[in-house]
């Protein structure tokens, strides 16, 4: 044994031949590591140690730690209210509307109308105008950007939309 200034002795074991060593403070008993009284219960690293998955921080819960799987909450989530496609709609235009495709995200887009539409809304979006591909016509699924189309403008509560679009 080691002694040092503390009046304890240091004992160091080693066992299992690959170099693994046991550090304890004290002769084994009770508080010390390894001992019969021990925390362990004098039983290593069985189930009741602390890494043998008896009743410690994860207690079974499927890996989900401290938080018990809880998430995070919605911190930075602000609401954005209704969207998409199947909002109640209002038609602003009594005449069809031209504009150039201004980019498109699979199901969805933006037209740049060739005259600015005079509505309320009108604005939001950077005065762009949102289109689903719900409302596309003639066998249409995607519209190209930097084609020009013709369609029907309406207004719901996210802003204005177009609809009856013809284009490519």
């Amino acid at each position: 044994p080691i002694l040092l200034d503390i009046g304890a002795p240091l004992v160091v074991a080693m066992w299992g031949g690959k170099g693994v060593q046991q550090t304890q403070w004290g002769n084994g008993g009770k508080g010390s590591w390894g001992g019969k009284d021990s925390w362990s219960g004098g039983k290593g690293w069985g189930k009741d140690s602390w890494g043998g998955g008896g009743k410690g921080w994860d207690s079974g819960k499927g890996g989900k730690g401290w938080d018990m799987g809880k998430g995070k909450g919605k911190k930075g989530k602000k609401d954005r209210g209704p969207s998409g496609p199947n909002l109640p709609r209002a038609r602003v235009s009594t005449e069809p509307v031209t504009g150039e495709v201004a980019e498109w995200k699979g199901k969805y887009g933006w037209i740049k109308p060739t005259v600015p539409i005079d509505h309320p809304m009108a604005t939001k979006n950077q005065g762009n105008i949102y289109v689903s591909m719900t409302d596309l016509q003639g066998g249409v699924q995607a519209l190209t950007p930097g084609s020009l189309c013709q369609f029907h403008v309406f207004s719901d509560s996210s802003g204005l939309g177009a609809e009856e679009v013809i284009g490519s």
